[in-house]
């Protein structure tokens, strides 16, 4: 899909245009880093679901890694499948709870993670290069804000 530079400046300064510039902002912002980590071996969910465990000291249970990368608990089922038989995580019973399990990263996860956090890093400056460190910050900020309105009227309404 191929989107003209003038229709793609225009901008629209209501609510409604606003939330589809974010929205389309992240759609493109996905797949950018869906085709650069590609070129790495590596999906966004994978990334994103590796990174969760490396920032939590390696290991979550399914839950808790669904809570974080805000995916349905059989998607997340089906990554953490293919990561097991990668030999990147293995799923160990909890101690604290023997009807569930930890997800926890292999020595080979805990590699592919070095390897590919320079390249995240790398390809987070080239993402966020058209707009300066006190815009960066001010972004940040407002999609916290955004996050924070809307986890708990999600949860008010889908049970959770």
């Amino acid at each position: 899909m191929t989107i003209s530079k003038e229709v793609s400046k225009r901008t629209d300064k209501t609510p409604l245009g606003t939330l589809l510039s974010v929205l389309m902002s992240f759609e493109v912002l996905a797949r950018y880093l869906e085709v650069e980590l590609g070129r790495h071996g590596a999906s966004l969910i994978r990334f994103h679901i590796m990174s969760t465990l490396f920032k939590n000291g390696g290991e979550m249970t399914p839950s808790e890694i669904g809570g974080s990368v805000f995916r349905e608990k059989n998607s997340i089922t089906a990554v953490i499948n293919t990561l097991e038989r990668q030999g990147v995580v293995r799923r160990e019973p909890s101690p604290d709870d023997r009807r569930s399990v930890k997800v926890v990263i292999t020595d080979k996860g805990w590699r592919e993670a070095n390897r590919l956090n320079p390249i995240a890093q790398e390809l987070s400056r080239e993402a966020l290069s058209c707009i300066d460190k006190e815009q960066v910050e001010s972004l940040v900020d407002i999609m916290r804000a955004i996050r924070e309105s809307l986890l708990p009227r999600i949860a008010r309404t889908s049970g959770k």
